[in-house]
């Protein structure tokens, strides 16, 4: 696959990752009811701000990455900014899973909810399924940066030469696709006749 494409499908993915947790700001956060200050709710609401932005952070540093790759590829700046993508996306992956909808917080959700009445409990169903409903697209942007990282290490490969050093002094060899290889052949043999 072209790098151009593998970096769109990474955007769009840390598109629908960004949905996804608008949808649960909207739930956590918006949606609350306005009666009580409940710590946990307060505590759901500032994480999810957090994931929020790492997920921004994360969209700018990939457009910027795939916006480097493009001709002319600066490649040195495209893999700089597709490792703060992938830092942003690492912290926010940890805090998901460790925090967000770890044991713990998704206990004392289901555990408040059912303790309360009313709104509280109707909100505490909708936060939970609000979770869940980021797990697969978190799921698919790590798929989605393995593949960029596959294709920009593909990319710089393809650019690599060796340097080995003899006895007699430096030989200094590029990859040459066959076709190349084929054409400088047919030029020598034509000299020889």
């Amino acid at each position: 696959m072209a790098i151009e494409a593998v970096f769109l499908d990474l955007r769009r993915k840390i598109d629908a990752l960004r949905e996804a947790l608008q949808g649960l700001a909207l739930t956590a956060i918006e949606d609350r009811p306005r009666s009580g200050e409940v710590l946990l709710v307060e505590r759901l609401g500032n994480l999810v701000e957090d994931l929020r932005g790492w997920a921004e952070e994360a969209r700018e540093a990939a457009a910027q990455a795939s916006d480097a790759l493009q001709h002319p590829a600066d490649v040195n700046l495209g893999r700089r900014a597709l490792c703060v993508a992938n830092e942003r996306f690492i912290r926010l992956e940890y805090r998901f899973f460790g925090e967000a909808v770890a044991h713990g917080m998704v206990s004392e959700l289901l555990l408040f909810g059912r303790q309360s009445r009313g709104e509280w409990k109707i909100w505490t169903r909708g936060a939970v399924q609000a979770l869940d409903a980021c797990r697969g697209p978190l799921f698919e942007l790590d798929e989605a940066l393995l593949r960029a990282w596959q294709e920009l290490g593909e990319r710089l490969a393809a650019r690599s030469f060796t340097v080995q050093t003899s006895n007699i002094g430096q030989q200094i060899t590029a990859p040459m696709k066959r076709a190349n290889l084929q054409s400088v052949k047919g030029r020598v043999g034509d000299g020889l006749s």
